[in-house]
């Protein structure tokens, strides 16, 4: 570290699997190119803090910190919920001086990048009638499910990260609720997390395994003894000759995302739009089909008007948590800078 810059503003976008830091110059846009970034495999180190030790070994430390945590904030700390890493403010600026810092919910960080993102950053499934200031709300299945909205008006700008992916996940249909019991004998409390996410995609084709549909053995003895099992039953799904096995896993899960996302959509009133973040869904976009996920969507007796008329859009930037964790620290920092 070769000493403080008032200018600049450190960002890092912290999850289950990678972390994204790069710093920003405070006096350009959120969305401006950083002015370094880099990206880390959480797997090669034992906490954030050698990341950042790492990363600042040759900068300059900003005096401004805004870290995107995928975990459950508790005013002044974070506790990672898919990896056992916790960050503290506090002991962060004694340790790399900096002046001030702000931990916020990954997804927080998502929902302030919404506003930034242009029309080469989102694929769009459903068109509908956007709301200029109607709530927006992201769905996000990546190592875990992250959910959250965004209320962003003239006088207003409040994004909220939420944990509504570890609520109660509710059956649609006769095959869903075999699924719900049969994971229920292996948690106290089954979630729409434990379904609609990289773990969620191997729960499924577990269930699958036992019924009618698990004839085809071949794959399942390939798939069942990996320890990361979600690419290969995406591409068992999607390949030329498809396993039956993979293929009703990945559509089943598209059926439940698309009834939880239309759940978050009603519960936040999201005449803004419905988006889906996370990591899972990009990089399949044009292989697959969201006629599922629409149907369970559209799927709310009363409500199939509202939902027709929400537009649903798939993000596709890769580093938009990022880029709304910066957005989030511009918005703070400025803010306490003029006052």
């Amino acid at each position: 570290m070769t000493g403080l810059n008032t200018k600049l503003l450190l960002a890092a976008d912290i999850g289950g699997t990678k972390s994204d830091v790069a710093i920003f110059d405070l006096s350009q846009k959120p969305d401006a190119l950083p002015v370094r970034r880099h990206r880390y495999h959480n797997k090669d180190f034992s906490n954030f803090d050698e990341i950042l030790t790492d990363f600042l070994a040759d900068s300059e430390t900003p005096v401004y910190g805004c870290f995107g945590v995928a975990a459950v904030i508790h005013q002044t700390t974070a506790k990672l919920t898919n990896l056992d890493w916790s960050l503290n403010v506090n002991k962060l600026q004694d340790k790399f001086g900096f002046k001030k810092i702000a931990l916020i919910n990954d997804l927080t960080a998502v929902c302030s990048a919404l506003p930034f993102l242009k029309d080469k950053d989102l694929f769009l499934i459903q068109h509908g009638q956007i709301e200029k200031d109607g709530v927006r709300a992201v769905i996000a299945p990546g190592t875990g499910l992250g959910e959250g909205f965004l209320i962003a008006r003239e006088s207003c700008f409040f994004p909220q990260g939420s944990e509504g992916g570890h609520c109660d996940f509710a059956p649609l249909n006769q095959e869903q609720a075999e699924l719900l019991s049969y994971l229920q004998k292996k948690h106290i409390a089954v979630s729409y997390e434990l379904l609609c996410s990289g773990k969620g995609l191997p729960n499924i084709f577990d269930f699958l395994a036992t019924t009618a549909i698990a004839k085809d053995t071949r794959h399942f003895k390939e798939i069942e003894h990996i320890s990361d099992r979600t690419p290969l039953i995406v591409e068992g799904a999607l390949a030329e000759t498809p396993c039956p096995l993979c293929e009703k896993a990945l559509s089943l899960f598209l059926e439940i995302l698309g009834a939880e996302a239309g759940n978050l959509a009603l519960k936040s009133f999201a005449t803004g739009g419905l988006f889906i973040g996370g990591g899972i869904l990009p990089r399949i976009v044009h292989r697959i089909s969201f006629d599922s996920f629409l149907e369970s969507f559209r799927q709310k007796e009363k409500m199939a008007d509202l939902m027709n008329s929400i537009p649903v859009q798939l993000i596709m930037k890769q580093d938009a948590a990022l880029l709304g964790t910066a957005a989030y620290g511009f918005h703070l920092f400025r803010f306490s800078q003029n006052n």
